[in-house]
């Protein structure tokens, strides 16, 4: 009897000790969120940003909305690291995972707006457009 007690204690002491060494699978899902933001932001915004200082560049064509723009990646990147650090302080791997995935979402939202935010603009813009074209037309024709 006193022979399984001790066998019984070494494995736990062992099973312990490699759980111990491993890194948690939250500061993993922590990382690989991380790693995921940091791309999102290298490979979808900075492309994003560039086609918009390119139709910024238009002049006074189109008026892109550089503040709502800048508010928007600001807030959204601040989301994306709040939610990284609730994965990395999150006890339950389910959690840790899914607050990873959001703030990759989140991220990849943010890096698609300035886009969105311009064509609108641009949009709008055409709609103000075919009243001066109906306008132009009137007055060759009258």
């Amino acid at each position: 009897m006193a022979r399984s007690v001790s066998y019984s204690s070494r494995t736990t002491f062992r099973t312990r000790a490699r759980q111990g060494r491993a890194l948690p699978l939250r500061f993993v899902a922590a990382l690989v969120g991380a790693v995921l933001v940091v791309l999102t932001a290298l490979l979808v915004l900075g492309p994003v940003l560039g086609l918009v200082g390119a139709a910024a560049s238009a002049g006074p064509l189109l008026s892109v909305p550089v503040g709502a723009i800048t508010a928007v990646v600001v807030l959204g990147f601040l989301v994306s690291l709040a939610l990284l650090v609730g994965a990395a302080l999150s006890r339950q791997h389910w959690l840790s995972w899914t607050l990873a995935v959001l703030a990759w979402l989140v991220s990849l939202v943010a890096s698609v707006w300035p886009i969105v935010a311009t064509a609108n603009q641009a949009v709008d813009r055409a709609r103000d457009i075919w009243p001066w074209i109906v306008q132009l037309v009137q007055q060759v024709t009258s």
